[in-house]
């Protein structure tokens, strides 16, 4: 992140915007969405990434800091995937590089679903994006 952060304020002139989006180090949720029912079913866990996170965030305020970018905006939202069916939650999986699924996680959802085609599968994911000016 440092080395992204020298190069961005490289490339910017002055007055140069940089747009910074990245999940943030909380886990994601998943969610079973049911007819008139949303069922909390546990949660992808993120730690094995939560510490790059932070220093991704400590490196862009230490940027701040030193007076080369100053923030105008920054807001947290959340980023919704939502997935039809528990071999589309095992593909979702599968394609993380450093998150684990819990492997409850697909069997309770297949309990709860028997015999069901009514439901979405939903995943949370929290993000930030901050806006910053290169000074």
């Amino acid at each position: 992140m440092v080395h992204a952060l020298e190069e961005a304020r490289r490339a910017l002139k002055p007055g140069g915007v940089l747009i910074d989006l990245k999940p943030t180090a909380r886990n994601r949720r998943v969610e079973l969405e049911l007819a008139g029912a949303r069922l909390y079913i546990g949660e992808i866990d993120g730690a094995k990434s939560a510490q790059d996170k932070r220093l991704a965030d400590a490196a862009l305020q230490s940027a701040v800091d030193s007076g080369r970018f100053r923030r105008e905006h920054h807001e947290r939202f959340e980023y919704v995937s939502d997935l039809d069916t528990v071999a589309d939650l095992r593909e979702f999986a599968a394609s993380l590089r450093r998150s684990v699924m819990p492997p409850a996680l697909p069997r309770r959802i297949q309990e709860l679903t028997a015999g069901s085609g009514d439901f979405r599968i939903r995943i949370r994911r929290e993000m930030s994006i901050g806006r910053y000016r290169a000074l």
